[in-house]
């Protein structure tokens, strides 16, 4: 989880959750309403144990990389420069997997496609 820091103080501090359920900064008291929280491509937003707000990869488009990094890998022929690029890709999208995991996310099921 990669913490969500605030701006107005330098960005030192991560948010935390109130009881209100606004999001402030420990530092400078600036507060943050959970549909402020704009994040860019896929991730998504998750508060951790601590209560701190932070941002994963969203686990369905994780989970759907491995798959395609999975497939890919199959119909590569053995030890070719494109095989090693595939397993790398595979190692962070797992590691995107476990992060989101780590941060309390369920990992959705996948479709079936028959």
């Amino acid at each position: 989880m990669t913490p969500i820091t605030c701006p107005h103080c330098g960005g030192l501090s991560a948010y935390r959750i109130r009881p209100d359920g606004l999001f402030g900064c420990p530092e400078c008291g600036n507060l943050l309403d959970r549909r402020d929280i704009d994040l860019d491509g896929f991730e998504v937003w998750v508060v951790d144990e601590t209560g701190t707000l932070g941002k994963v990869q969203d686990p369905t488009e994780a989970r759907e990389r491995l798959h395609e990094y999975l497939d890919d890998y199959l119909d590569e022929p053995l030890d070719s420069y494109f095989e090693a690029s595939i397993l790398n890709a595979f190692e962070w999208a797992v590691a995107d997997v476990l992060d989101a995991m780590t941060a309390g996310l369920r990992i959705p099921e996948m479709e079936s496609t028959k």
